[in-house]
């Protein structure tokens, strides 16, 4: 090899950018049951409750369970059917007459393949469906999935330990937990509805689209609850604490109504002091594109029901009323008349105001005609 080609071939080899050292993508685990994902101690726990051996591995113990005529039901947890292609074309052929028969099978398999796979499956149980039978029998429905599943195999077996149990009155009928009447904290539940209403942006940031789509409806069906809570089961009501009782409500409508106010006027303070052009800051208002039927059925009916609870027209007006009307506007920019009709009542009825009726009047439109056209644009001229 000449000179010149030892040259350039040191040239070109100095030129090659040594390879990175690529990190691995941690793919997550498959499991296929939901004993797999406990820990040994607790498979042996289960094991004993199941009265099953607890010797082996921890791939021993999980075949077991998996296998136990107690265990056995629990092996999966609930996820909803999810659409496969392959069980779509099997069920279609079916439907034609093939594929269920063995001698005209044309699809070429006689079963359906699994819809789902792993530990999640549509004929598991919920944590919902667990707790809900640890009630019926009488357990207590704290913890997680792991505490409910072994109260059930040690009631069932009778081994392995004696499951939690609800405490129970003289005549054996479980004792109900004494509602706290203690008066809410007005300022923490405007913190807690404002983190719940906008969280920050780390928190957004790695939502789904669907979450997305949905928040108003969330917020919407949690401040029902909020309101059921700290308001009408603590009756405020009843006991005269009207001022606490509309601080929540406030609480809630104030966001509503004004979004995050704060927010917005930081935004608009720091484009101001720059100069610059100002546009409208988005996500600083709770969407009701999607929560119309939660508004009508479920929060429009406790608001109404706390403006009828109030002792007075005047107190409501004092304590509530510009929020009051500031919200049914809002909803009216969503909403169609029917759906706030009896939210619209009960405002002309408690709190009218001087300008009258909260709705206006429908407008009429027609054509207008070619003489009143000439006649407004010589009024121009």
């Amino acid at each position: 090899m000449s000179f010149d080609a030892q040259l350039l071939a040191l040239v070109f080899a100095s030129k090659k950018k040594a390879p990175k050292n690529k990190q691995k993508r941690r793919t997550k685990k498959a499991y296929k049951n939901w004993w797999e994902k406990l820990k040994g101690d607790e498979l042996k726990s289960l094991c004993r409750a199941a009265n099953l051996p607890v010797s082996g591995t921890n791939a021993t113990l999980c075949d077991r369970l998996c296998q136990g005529e107690l265990s056995a039901p629990y092996s999966y947890e609930y996820a909803p059917e999810r659409f496969s292609m392959a069980r779509f074309d099997y069920e279609f052929g079916s439907m034609r007459g093939y594929g269920s028969d063995p001698d005209n099978d044309h699809c070429g398999h006689c079963a359906p393949p699994p819809a789902q796979q792993g530990s999640k499956k549509s004929s598991g149980y919920s944590n919902d469906d667990l707790k809900k039978m640890c009630k019926e029998k009488g357990l207590q429905v704290s913890g997680k999935r792991f505490d409910l599943v072994l109260r059930l195999l040690q009631n069932e077996s009778g081994v392995g330990g004696a499951p939690k149990r609800v405490a129970t009155d003289e005549i054996g009928n479980p004792k109900k937990r004494a509602k706290s009447m203690k008066l809410p904290n007005v300022e923490k539940i405007e913190e807690r509805v404002y983190k719940k209403f906008f969280p920050p942006d780390e928190v957004t940031l790695k939502w789904s689209n669907n979450k997305h789509k949905y928040h108003g409806k969330d917020c919407i069906n949690w401040s029902t609850n909020l309101l059921d809570k700290e308001v009408f089961d603590k009756e405020l009501f009843e006991r005269g604490e009207e001022r606490a009782a509309w601080g929540v409500i406030n609480a809630v409508l104030y966001r509503l109504t004004e979004g995050d106010k704060e927010r917005r006027d930081e935004y608009y303070a720091e484009q101001t002091s720059r100069g610059g052009m100002i546009f409208a800051l988005g996500g600083t208002y709770v969407e009701f594109n999607r929560c119309h039927w939660d508004i009508k059925q479920d929060f429009l009916p406790r608001i109404i029901k706390g403006i009828e609870a109030t002792s007075s027209k005047d107190v409501v007006d004092e304590l509530s009323g510009d929020l009051l009307y500031g919200f049914h506007r809002q909803l009216r920019g969503y909403m169609s008349e029917e759906s706030v009709a009896s939210f619209t009542d009960a405002l002309n009825e408690y709190i009218p105001r001087k300008d009258g009726s909260l709705v206006e009047p429908e407008k009429q439109y027609r054509m207008v005609t070619g003489e009143e056209l000439q006649a407004m644009s010589n009024s121009r001229i």
